[in-house]
């Protein structure tokens, strides 16, 4: 294959490539992620912690993520702090407005033994966060299955060409 025929078809195979490793990645950490959700539900300890800042992110090629700054105090009286923890952009739309917060405090639950974002999640966000871990396993996995066997039949296509090739440009005996 030569000219835009053979570029398109580069492409191709490399996409099917990154999508039969990538997806599988891509829906383990998903699952990863919805059980540390489910982690924190069911063993965190449940507060109200400041809203200190958030952050939207707007990457190149689109998509938008949104994070918040949460202090809280914990059950022995230490402050405590988690740094950028992911919202729903459902969630995002519920408490900014104007590009301003219209919270003061957010009700949470956190895993008293872990420090950091992974071990806070806010309480009316948790069930979203836990469906688009969900959703996310599925398009990792198809993402994954539609890779490998493109990649597959490209391959095996490939190979079968080539080797038609090869008999036909060996000489009759």
């Amino acid at each position: 294959m030569s000219g835009i025929i053979g570029w398109i078809a580069g492409k191709v195979k490399w996409l099917l490539l990154i999508a039969a490793v990538g997806g599988p990645f891509m829906a383990y950490m998903s699952w990863q992620d919805g059980e540390r959700v489910k982690k924190v539900v069911a063993e965190g300890v449940e507060t109200r912690a400041s809203v200190e800042g958030a952050t939207r992110t707007k990457r190149r090629r689109g998509g938008t993520s949104y994070t918040v700054d949460l202090a809280w105090k914990d059950a022995s009286g230490q402050d405590r702090t988690a740094e950028k923890v992911s919202i729903s952009h459902q969630f995002a739309s519920h408490i900014i407005s104007n590009d301003r917060l219209t919270v003061d405090a957010l009700p949470i639950k956190y895993l008293p033994g872990e420090q950091g974002k992974d071990s806070v999640i806010i309480r009316d966000d948790a069930d979203k966060q836990a469906d688009l871990d969900h959703e996310m396993i599925y398009v990792g996995a198809g993402a994954g299955v539609v890779g490998i066997l493109g990649s597959g039949l490209w391959f095996l296509l490939g190979r079968r060409r080539s080797a038609a090739q090869t008999e036909a440009e060996q000489p009759a005996a």
